[in-house]
């Protein structure tokens, strides 16, 4: 196959770099405009018609050419498909020519949604050709049920944590956070220490009856757990050794999650080899009253102390001497006692849950830090998943989860015989816009901005909501609410900050650097 790559005069070095270290025949033209956005399908056919002196089997142009590049291909009668939007990533075009690129989309946008259409694939797949046993098993009661088990990705069951304590509203806006997020699974968690019996039955009805999503009750007491599941609860969290005999009768159609504990006797065994023990003799119990939607729980710890690797031997100890019930990681009792930025660790949890045949993922939002969690854990999973499914690593599968660094370098144009100006330390002094000022803040769990402009005239105040910079930033232009040029590089700037805290989960504080002070 040859092909060639149409770019503009800066990136030419750079993508013929690029190209030739492909295994394909690839030539590289320039044409006469600084840099590739600059194209049109038009121009490019002007530019191409006679220069073209041999034959090609595919021509590929910027993905930042606006519009079809269908008559590129009527005109020059050569299949034309638009490549990446940056050069740095032609290399992944031209190492996966399978992938169906499109004369409208830029090639970056097709390999994304081709990452969650064979994510979408797999999973259809695997529900097709499952016959329902103790190894995989649905959960929910209603609607929409979700399947669980050693043959499926591991789902996201995220915890709404103390909520007796939330009112309606709050409840309801944290379930709509978490099923938007990519939560299969909602968990009610009760309270420790109280009895909320009647409380949590109205939660878990009114969650059933809002969302098509399976409901958990997350509880050690008998009487919360049997509340739970009398208002349709679709699994419980958790049975042990303390409370199996109370709730041996509770109906066999709901999932349970087994611990190796005995939390009414305050026993928490220690060592792998007694957890293991611990729980196949629950496993036992509980198959012998007629459970069979059965999921364990070896208590996935904190690092360094009490210590991950340890608690992790006892998954694999299970693992061996039962190759067939899913297993379920508390991830929020390894990000919550981290300060560390949750992405990468719950993209490694993900990972080594699909390598152990952990089903289930329990984690919360609780603390600050662990913002966006549901929404990475869901990520990681269909990444590590296609990746089980295709025996290969996580990478270049269409999807990623990259958010504070990059996959690849972006190039810088080569600049020559131009001017330089060179600015020193901003001038910091304040001079008051006439028109007023603007408070900026973000609510993640909207995933808006919002900014408040108060009138220094009249005094009024309006409340501006947005999902990004630029449309808040273009709606206070034209409702002519800036009237000074510095004032408006600041809204930009602060506009611009907001999002990226937005994006990446992190709270935003005006005119702070949000990297902090002392990054």
């Amino acid at each position: 196959m040859k092909i060639l790559l149409v770019t503009g005069r800066l990136a030419k070095d750079y993508v013929e770099k690029v190209a030739s270290q492909s295994s394909l025949e690839v030539d590289v033209i320039a044409l006469p405009v600084s840099v590739a956005a600059f194209l049109s399908p038009d121009f490019i056919v002007k530019q191409l018609r006679d220069k073209i002196s041999q034959k090609y089997d595919l021509l590929i142009v910027p993905g930042l050419v606006k519009g079809d590049v269908s008559i590129i291909e009527d005109e020059l009668k050569i299949p034309t498909f638009k490549g990446p939007k940056y050069a740095s990533d032609i290399p992944l075009i031209l190492d996966n020519l399978d992938i169906p690129l499109s004369k409208i989309y830029p090639a970056d946008y097709i390999l994304k949604k081709r990452g969650i259409e064979e994510y979408t694939y797999l999973l259809s797949q695997s529900e097709k050709s499952t016959i329902e046993d103790f190894r995989n098993f649905k959960i929910g009661r209603g609607i929409k049920p979700v399947y669980v088990g050693l043959d499926f990705p591991p789902r996201v069951l995220a915890e709404i944590v103390d909520a007796p304590k939330l009112d309606l509203e709050k409840l309801i806006q944290t379930a709509e956070y978490y099923v938007r997020s990519g939560a299969n699974m909602i968990d009610v968690g009760a309270v420790v220490g109280e009895d909320n019996s009647s409380k949590l039955g109205e939660i878990i009805s009114l969650l059933k009856e809002k969302f098509l999503v399976p409901v958990s009750i997350d509880s050690m007491l008998p009487s919360e757990i049997e509340a739970g599941v009398e208002a349709g609860a679709d699994l419980v969290l958790s049975l042990d050794q303390g409370n199996i005999e109370e709730l041996k009768s509770l109906p066999k159609d709901v999932g349970v999650v087994l611990l190796p504990t005995n939390v009414k006797m305050g026993f928490l065994p220690k060592t792998a080899k007694e957890r293991v023990e611990n729980l196949i003799n629950l496993c036992q119990t509980v198959e012998r009253y007629g459970f069979k939607k059965i999921i364990v729980d070896p208590l996935l710890e904190s690092p360094i102390s009490p210590g991950l690797s340890k608690s992790l031997e006892s998954y694999i100890l299970f693992r061996r001497n039962s190759q067939s019930l899913p297993m379920m990681f508390g991830v929020g009792n390894v990000t919550e006692f981290m300060d560390v930025d949750s992405v990468g660790v719950n993209g490694l949890l993900a990972c080594l849950a699909v390598e152990l045949g952990v089903s289930l993922l329990l984690t919360t939002e609780h603390s600050v830090k662990t913002r966006r969690s549901v929404y990475e854990l869901s990520r990681a999973t269909m990444m590590a998943f296609i990746a089980s499914k295709r025996d290969k690593t996580l990478k270049d599968l269409g999807l990623t989860l990259l958010k504070s660094k990059s996959k690849t370098d972006y190039i810088e144009p080569r600049v020559e015989n131009v001017e330089v100006v060179e600015t020193g330390v901003a001038d910091e002094s304040y001079i008051p816009d006439p028109k007023g000022y603007f408070k900026i803040w973000v609510n993640h769990e909207e995933g808006k901005l919002y900014v408040l402009f108060s009138d220094s005239s009249s005094n009024k105040e309006l409340l501006l909501k947005g999902l990004s910079a630029e449309a808040l930033g273009k709606k206070i232009i034209s409702l002519g609410l800036v009237s000074r040029m510095d004032h408006a590089l600041y809204l930009g700037r602060e506009l611009s900050k907001a999002e990226i805290c937005l994006l990446l989960g992190k709270s935003y504080a005006q005119d702070s650097n949000i990297f902090g002070e002392d990054e």
